[in-house]
């Protein structure tokens, strides 16, 4: 009986190396997010001590029928006395979900359970990065600039992210879709405009298109960034991992690069992963309203090009108290028409620099 086989097979947690959030699950919980966040070595490690009988289900084990075995596996779990059932690769395959105390649901989106909290499995900022490898700050900096911040990032090397890409994917209508959209990762951009180019290019359903960006927008593989106090504007175009268009592209654009990966650790490490906290406007990168912070990146700093850049701030200073200049290992304060700014490092990043109280 495969709910029998199943039930034996419980996986053991082997990874050698484990996220470091500090999440803190529900009794019934939807764990969502992008491939290859780890959120299925988190759950077993979260569990790795749970001492009660447990099951793993993967519904997209071809073994396992999610229209046949479901059926039993009510009964079958309260015959074993399961007190964790865990369903992974979640995508609506089954409409009951069984009656389990602690019930944890992987997904790559968000679903509407009745009695299931949503929780986002977040990407993988540079402060937790340095937690998992144990590397200095300068070469954690550099590993983390070279491969990315997917889980097994180091790993995957140029052609294996390629094929990485088509699994995220899935088929290739969609990677033609994911390609495009990854080619304007830093840009401004209306998905309009990707979806008419698209078109002249080949053939394609707007429902497609559509439906497939918002997929990649509530898994948070894609951000889209909204320009303060114009919501329809162009938005600014980023990913979950900021390497993503070094696999497809010759391209190498480390400024884009450093700016996806600045928004992705402001909006991860400081505004709790809430994107309708942030901005960007026509001089400035991010704006947070909140902090009346205005953030600049300049990986590569030369003082005549900094104060020229500074000078051309204008409406900003309206609600700008400060502006932090992130670059990738320059530090010093300074004052530019009167407005105080500081450039931090990148890995010197704080709190006191974000959100101060």
């Amino acid at each position: 009986m495969i709910l029998e086989k199943l039930f034996e097979q419980y996986p053991k947690n082997i990874s050698k190396i484990h996220r470091k959030t500090n999440i803190k699950l529900h009794d019934k919980t939807i764990l969502y997010g992008a491939k290859n966040t780890g959120k299925t070595d988190f759950i077993l490690n979260y569990f790795n001590n749970f001492e009660h009988n447990k099951m793993y289900i993967n519904l997209n084990n071809p073994k396992f029928n999610p229209q046949k075995d479901i059926e039993e596996l009510d009964s079958f779990c309260n015959k074993m006395d399961i007190q964790l059932l865990i369903l992974d690769s979640f995508n609506n395959q089954i409409q009951k979900i069984p009656n389990i105390n602690k019930t944890i649901i992987i997904s790559q989106t968000p679903h509407n359970i009745h009695d299931f909290t949503n929780i986002e499995m977040p990407p993988i900022t540079f402060k937790e990065y340095s937690k998992i490898h144990k590397y200095s700050s300068e070469e954690s900096l550099t590993n983390y600039l070279k491969y990315g911040n997917l889980l097994e990032g180091e790993s995957l090397k140029e052609y294996k992210k390629i094929e990485f890409l088509h699994t995220l994917a899935n088929n290739e209508s969609n990677f033609w879709i994911l390609k495009n959209l990854i080619l304007h990762l830093g840009s401004k951009v209306s998905t309009h405009q990707i979806y008419t180019k698209l078109k002249k290019e080949g053939k394609i359903s707007k429902d497609r298109f559509y439906s497939y960006t918002k997929f990649l927008q509530d898994s948070k593989t894609l951000f889209l960034l909204e320009k303060l106090d114009h919501s329809s504007a162009a938005k600014k175009l980023y990913f979950y991992d900021f390497t993503l268009k070094n696999t497809i592209s010759f391209d190498r654009n480390f400024s884009a690069l450093f700016e996806n990966m600045v928004f992705l650790e402001i909006l991860y490490e400081y505004l709790n992963g809430d994107i309708n906290t942030i901005f960007y406007t026509d001089k400035i990168d991010f704006y947070i309203p909140k902090y009346s912070l205005g953030i600049v990146c300049m990986p590569f700093i030369q003082n005549h090009i900094l104060e020229s850049k500074l000078n051309k701030i204008s409406k900003e200073r309206e609600f700008c108290e400060k502006f932090i200049i992130i670059s990738l290992n320059q530090s010093f304060i300074g004052e530019n028409l009167g407005t105080p700014y500081e450039v931090v490092p990148f890995n010197k990043l704080n709190t006191h620099h974000i959100s101060p109280t």
